[in-house]
């Protein structure tokens, strides 16, 4: 058994070819489809670049939690809001615009805490918190929102924090002020979210499939029908719920190759005879194999259910972290153990690349076989798919500063779809 984990390791790091200190990513070109797990240390944020160039940003938290926290990158000269918006400044080829802001559901982590401190807008009826995504908006100028809310934000359970009426009164502010368009994601939908730039010329390539929000999943099947999963039993509505259940989930093809984003979703809800419902189960049901796949709530340890690995079999997963916690060994053991899961091989050792672990635990955890698979480095990390989804890479740069040096390259890898 040693001997084929030895192989495993030796195999997965021969796809790892490290970079000199001083290049930097090159970005994206046309025809490519990039995805950005923009690390700051203060919460979740993932930029997306469609192959026509049509870009989307999913989630921007900043957040000051009362478990220890991994480390603020490149520092705390600025909030997390604002190095989301630099590092979009630099990557997107429209600059400040961005034509697609997604939440993915309704924790601070996501979308910004107001009890941080920071500025307060003056004069724009209601004002609001500069905390997270209200802080990208300062400088970013999205055109359309999609949430799992709008626009009564009372389903599946009322919603009512002060996060999310911070989050309501930037939005109706940007509508106001800038006439960005709102709308509620969709599930069983396909391409609400539309490319904006070229779509003729990548319509038979390229498609975002929703699965799931407000414990309501995509059933697979083509006409879009759902299942809403809260609708089942009397007592999923009894008290506010687990906010992560209702988390947007979706599914991206380009060409052969596939990926899963489903925010923080987790845990589950009654059936009609009051039995668990595994909602991260079913949309990965839903959802099907995957080359790459985001973590469902950071790889904590009530997620990733072996349930949902067989389903996704994904090639990578990439784990977005701000909680020195969310290094947790036994679920990392397994993902990279997911062949076993699941019954299927993979063209390549499946990979586990997480955005940060302290130190602390690098040096608790260094003689664990895990960690020699997931590598040395922390910081942002970029999926870069060309080749007409045939093939793709993955980019680990540094967060130190804004330089985008490169880390590492692992690949290319071929989709497996």
């Amino acid at each position: 058994m040693k001997r084929i984990l030895f192989c495993a390791i030796a195999l997965i790091l021969s796809y790892s070819a490290y970079s000199q200190p001083q290049e930097t990513y090159k970005g994206w070109k046309k025809g490519e489809l990039d995805i950005h797990f923009i690390y700051t240390g203060r919460g979740e944020a993932n930029f997306y670049i469609f192959p026509d160039g049509t870009s989307m940003l999913v989630d921007a938290g900043d957040h000051q939690a009362s478990v220890p926290m991994t480390d603020p990158k490149p520092d705390l000269s600025r909030r997390g809001g604002e190095w989301v918006a630099h590092y979009i400044e630099r990557v997107n080829p429209a600059g400040h615009e961005v034509d697609y802001m997604m939440l993915s559901h309704f924790h601070n982590d996501h979308s910004g805490s107001v009890t941080l401190d920071a500025p307060t807008t003056k004069g724009r009826t209601p004002d609001y918190k500069l905390v997270g995504l209200a802080d990208v908006g300062e400088t970013i100028r999205f055109k359309n929102f999609i949430d799992r809310g709008f626009p009564n934000y009372n389903y599946p359970t009322p919603i009512n924090d002060i996060h999310t009426e911070n989050y309501k009164n930037f939005i109706h502010w940007q509508k106001q002020e800038f006439g960005a368009k709102q709308e509620a994601f969709k599930v069983g939908a396909k391409n609400q979210i539309k490319l904006q730039k070229q779509p003729t010329k990548y319509a038979k390539l390229f498609s975002i499939q929703n699965i799931a929000a407000n414990g309501e999943i995509w059933n697979g099947d083509e006409q879009g029908n759902t299942t809403r999963y809260y609708d089942l039993h009397t007592d999923n509505t009894k008290n506010s719920g687990n906010e992560n259940t209702k988390s947007i989930a979706f599914r991206i093809d380009y060409g052969p190759f596939s990926y899963f984003s489903g925010g923080d979703i987790s845990h589950g809800v009654k059936d009609a005879d009051g039995k668990n419902i595994n909602l991260e189960a079913k949309a990965g049901e839903a959802c099907g194999e995957v080359d790459v796949c985001k973590c469902n709530h950071h790889a904590y340890k009530d997620a990733m259910h072996p349930d949902f690995l067989k389903h996704i079999n994904a090639q990578a997963y990439i784990n977005p972290v701000w909680d020195q916690y969310h290094t947790q060994p036994q679920i990392i053991n397994r993902i990279l153990s997911q062949e076993q899961l699941s019954g299927k091989s993979n063209a390549h050792p499946t990979m586990f690349l997480t955005q940060y672990i302290v130190e602390s635990a690098r040096k608790q955890y260094a003689d664990e076989e895990w960690m020699q698979r997931v590598g040395p480095h922390n910081g942002h990390i970029v999926v870069k798919v060309y080749d007409k989804g045939r093939k793709y890479k993955i980019y680990r740069l540094s967060a130190d500063d804004e330089q985008m040096k490169i880390q590492a390259v692992y690949g290319p890898f071929k989709s497996k779809n």
